[in-house]
């Protein structure tokens, strides 16, 4: 029993990832009332609102058909990327919280974990209009909303948070790596990896805003924080995504 630190720190970029849950009673979870000391079953909620096979699809044909994405790809799979990532699972307050994580689902009925999404690429479009269906980074990001339901996630999380039980306690804890968030944008490796995105077209101020915005790190003392070293920019929102009313990125 597991669960990956790419998963639980960047559940909003869940590129990559999919499901490999493991329950009792032959696979399904069991109607009668769940514990609200179930910390697997208060995640999976959440991860059941995500459309993987659809957003499979949809990684398969930008990956080969736009070159911004895969410019964003080859970067986050660069020397200088992994040094970054291995950096922040590195951290010592990601490790703790991870340890903390592991132990409450040990303690959970059934099994939580997110494993490597394995995908089928080849190198030719399944259908011959695929082709015609990407438009950069801001059109995987419009489309990416539509099976990665971040406004649902955000209310469900709200929702959660009004009631008593461990999934509370998880959401602090979380919030509490924000500290840790900072520190990583501000290291130099860091901040190579951040320039060569933008180098590449991806806004990455609106990418630290999904971030945070989902993780509820997008305010301190009432203001909009950014990425270091960063001009404070309004982000770009991906033509056609859907805003609901009085949210503003």
């Amino acid at each position: 029993m597991r669960a990956t630190t790419v998963g639980i720190l960047s559940l909003c970029l869940v590129i990559g990832l999919s499901a490999g849950v493991v329950v009792p009673n032959g696979g399904h979870f069991a109607a009668p009332f769940v514990p609200a000391t179930d910390l697997a079953q208060e995640l999976m909620e959440i991860y059941s609102l995500i459309q993987f096979k659809p957003m499979n699809q949809l990684l398969v044909r930008y990956l080969i058909n736009d070159a911004q994405f895969q410019a964003f790809v080859r970067i986050l799979n660069s020397n200088g990327g992994f040094t970054a990532r291995w950096r922040l699972r590195s951290q010592p307050e990601i490790v703790m919280f991870l340890q903390w994580v592991n132990q409450q689902l040990a303690l959970s009925r059934g099994k939580f974990e997110l494993e490597d999404m394995e995908m089928c690429v080849t190198l030719v479009n399944r259908y011959p209009y695929w082709s015609g269906t990407v438009s950069g980074w801001a059109g995987f990001l419009s489309e990416l909303e539509m099976y990665f339901p971040q406004y649902a996630i955000q209310a469900h999380i709200q929702a959660k948070l009004q009631l008593p039980g461990i999934f509370a306690e998880f959401w602090s804890r979380l919030q509490a790596l924000q500290v840790v968030y900072e520190r990583w944008l501000a290291m130099p490796s860091t901040q190579t990896v951040v320039n060569e995105l933008q180098a590449a077209g991806i806004d990455q101020i609106h990418l630290d805003t999904l971030i945070r915005n989902l993780f509820g790190w997008n305010t301190i003392n009432g203001t909009t924080t950014a990425a270091p070293g960063t001009p404070s920019l309004t982000p770009t929102v991906a033509p056609g995504a859907v805003m609901p009313p009085g949210l503003i990125l």
